[in-house]
């Protein structure tokens, strides 16, 4: 029975996906770009930049994998219902203001089965990219596990239910998948998690900085 449990968020994500995605490319006039660059099975760390609560949606309906992802214990207190549903889908619970550790050993345990994980390093939504520097954790995560580290990045959702624009709007949403960041080549770096982070902002801030003005 726990079993039937863990695999029916996943059953029902891959009987919605398709409808969900002809709603969300038809809606917001969607272009995904690299889906070629997301590894089909195996380990997978994806980070995200974040402007808005349509970001894991829309990111979660639109790449071809089962992703579970980490999201602020706030969230969680919001409403029942609303707990209910994150909790359901597999969604991790980060502590904002203690130690992650029960989080990172769920992460790392899904990793290690195979997993995908999706992550935002800015750990909050954001009015504007780049006004927070980008925590570890992916980069952590990828080195603990062997995983590669895949950077995604979004625009114009930062028009609809965003820190400045809290409505919801249409408004037309890119996504890119970039070329996995593979631990292996970082091994030899002072700072290998560091250094990790750092090449993924430059990956995102070449895609979002032309978007966000």
């Amino acid at each position: 029975m726990p079993d039937l449990i863990a695999a029916a968020p996943r059953t029902l994500i891959r009987l919605l996906r398709l409808p969900n995605r002809v709603v969300t490319r038809a809606f917001f006039d969607l272009e995904v770009n690299g889906a070629e660059n997301l590894p089909r099975d195996g380990p997978v760390v994806i980070a995200a930049n974040h402007f808005s609560h349509l970001d894991p949606p829309v990111i979660a309906v639109n790449l071809d994998r089962y992703l579970r992802f980490l999201a602020l214990d706030d969230l969680f207190a919001e409403s029942r219902v609303f707990a209910g549903l994150l909790q359901f889908f597999g969604t991790i619970s980060l502590d904002r203001d203690g130690y992650p550790i029960r989080a990172m050993r769920e992460s790392i345990d899904h990793l290690k089965v195979g997993g995908a994980l999706c992550l935002f390093p800015e750990g909050r939504r954001v009015d504007r990219w780049g006004e927070d520097p980008p925590k570890r954790g992916a980069a952590w995560l990828a080195w603990m596990t062997g995983a590669p580290l895949v950077p995604v990045a979004i625009v114009g959702t930062q028009h609809s239910l965003a820190p400045g624009e809290r409505a919801f709007r249409r408004t037309a949403v890119k996504i890119w998948i970039e070329e996995p960041i593979w631990w292996d080549a970082y091994e030899n770096d002072a700072d290998p998690i560091g250094s990790m982070m750092d090449d993924w902002y430059a990956v995102v801030d070449d895609r979002v900085r032309h978007w966000n003005r």
